[in-house]
Formats: C-alpha cells, sequence, structure tokens
C-alpha cells in the first residue's frame, strides 16, 4: 500500500486532533464539572466587571459565591449552567481559554438572557461590595459615618481652575 505525502501529512494532522476531539467529546462529571463551571462563572464575571488591579483570584472566589447561593435555587443554577454551556460549547475551546476579543463577541450573543441579567446584576454586588476592590479600584468607601463627603475629599478637585483665577 502506498501513501502519498498528501495523505500522510493529513494523517499525521488527524492524529495530532484526536486528543483534543477526545476531550471535547466526553462530557465533564463531578468535580471537574464543578471546576469547569466555576473556571467559566469566573471569567464570564471578569469579562463582566474587567479591571486589571483584580486578580483572577478574585474574579474566582466571586463566582465561588455566586455558584453556592444558586446550589439553594436549582431553576437558578439550571439555567446558570445552560448558558454556561452555550459559552463553552460554541466555539473551538471553553470561554475560560479564548482571547478577550472573543470572550466579549461571546458575553455579546448571550447578554439578553435571564441568567446573563442574574449573573449580571448579582455579579456587580459581590465584586463593587467587597473591601478588597474599594481598596484597589481607590473607592474610600462609605462617607455616611462621617458626615458626608464635602470633608473627606469631595472638594479636593484640583483639575478645576480656582474661581476667580486667571483664564
Amino acid at each position: 500500500m502506498s501513501v502519498s505525502r498528501r495523505g500522510l501529512l493529513g494523517r499525521m494532522a488527524f492524529g495530532a486532533l484526536l486528543p483534543g476531539l477526545g476531550a471535547l467529546a466526553v462530557p465533564a462529571h463531578g468535580a471537574e464539572a464543578v471546576s469547569a463551571e466555576l473556571a467559566t462563572s469566573a471569567a464570564l464575571l471578569n469579562a463582566m466587571f474587567p479591571h486589571d488591579a483584580l486578580d483572577a483570584g478574585f474574579y474566582r472566589e466571586m463566582a465561588a459565591r455566586y455558584l453556592d447561593e444558586l446550589a439553594t435555587r436549582p431553576e437558578a443554577l439550571a439555567a446558570h449552567r445552560a448558558g454556561l454551556g452555550v459559552l463553552d460549547g460554541s466555539y473551538i475551546a471553553p470561554f475560560v481559554q479564548l482571547p478577550e476579543v472573543i470572550q466579549r463577541s461571546m458575553v455579546a450573543k448571550v447578554d439578553q438572557e435571564p441568567f446573563f441579567t442574574a449573573f449580571l446584576m448579582r455579579g456587580a454586588e459581590l465584586v463593587y461590595r467587597d473591601q478588597r476592590a474599594w481598596d484597589l479600584l481607590g473607592y474610600e468607601g462609605s462617607s455616611v459615618e462621617y458626615g458626608g463627603y464635602l470633608d473627606r475629599g469631595f472638594d479636593d478637585i484640583d483639575w478645576l481652575p480656582a474661581a476667580g483665577g486667571t483664564q
């Protein structure tokens, strides 16, 4: 049996793809599924609220909190998982492994879905109510306890010219 050079290269390429195809074809179960669910949720949260100052561990922790909350609401958890399935299953790689620009386009496809809006609303609370996010983003926190913002930096606008100053 003779094999042409083109045929040999094709078989080699097919053989190289087999391990990757196998991983895509076998659904994840148990701890692996939970880990993938957490990773995709964290990546989606990062795509929703991208801040360079917040690391992947922060987003992973917030996603874990959200998933813990969903564990008590089976219908919401099922909808969230279905949404993550759309994100993970509609491209050549899982959502978490896609480049940022492709992740954004994937988010644009699902941003009107109920699972997404629920995650967006709760995710905003989880991210922006965390003291670590305040510190990293430069937010000093509530001023109500200190008499308001007037004496806590509200009046330190240095980018405006002084009143009555030269123009």
